[in-house]
């Protein structure tokens, strides 16, 4: 899965960020560029990750998993930045609300967080381990799948798009277990749980009048 991770990721962000000049695409701010390499390191790392454990070399994995964690750490601050200050610029310019929603990349960032907060904890329990980095990468995945939802009009808004065609790698994770245990491992339950109440919260939380109140004063 973390081929379809990576493909998904370049064929979302193709357009604005990754072969932004051939399709002619607004210059992008420092804070962007920032977010972009981020966000693209980490997948990167992502793919090299479970290569090197299908390889074999789990000693690699656990040097490489050193930079993995410090790079977590970073994007965590700089996707909430990111998400904000974008919005703050966009209104500050009179611009119509740039991407999403607050509360669904504030979503992403919070489950990719906790989730992937919680697989290095675990990094001794292989299985626990793996499934919850999975989900946690699929969680930021939200982002160049709802730009996929956008340009190919398979009729849904594209944050619900996003969050949608997320899903379709937990289903895979839990056909994965049950073809291969009979039942779901207890990260997959627990992981995955977590994963759809954070989706159903960020849809409720948009709606309601509270939460659009302080987003406003967040972003202007």
């Amino acid at each position: 899965m973390a081929c379809v991770i990576a493909i998904a990721t370049f064929v979302g962000f193709a357009p604005s960020y990754y072969l932004a000049p051939m399709f002619g695409a607004k210059p992008m701010s420092t804070l962007l560029h920032l977010h972009g390499l981020a966000f693209t390191g980490w997948i990167l790392l992502y793919l090299t990750q479970t290569g090197l454990i299908a390889a074999g070399r789990a000693d690699i994995h656990r040097i490489v998993g050193v930079v993995a964690s410090a790079l977590g750490l970073v994007m965590v601050p700089l996707g909430v930045a990111t998400a904000i200050i974008t919005k703050q610029v966009a209104a500050a310019n009179h611009l119509p609300p740039q991407g999403p929603p607050l509360i669904f990349p504030l979503g992403a960032i919070f489950t990719f967080a906790v989730l992937v907060g919680t697989a290095l904890m675990l990094r001794k329990r292989a299985a626990w381990h793996k499934r919850l980095m999975l989900l946690g990468t699929a969680a930021i995945l939200t982002t160049p799948l709802a730009r996929i939802t956008r340009f190919t009009h398979i009729g849904l808004a594209p944050a619900i798009g996003g969050i949608v065609l997320t899903d379709v790698l937990l289903t895979a994770l839990v056909i994965y277990d049950i073809r291969s245990r009979g039942k779901l491992h207890p990260a997959t339950l627990w992981g995955g749980g977590f994963f759809v109440a954070t989706q159903a919260l960020r849809i409720l939380l948009n709606a309601a009048p509270a939460w659009q109140a302080f987003a406003k004063s967040l972003t202007g």
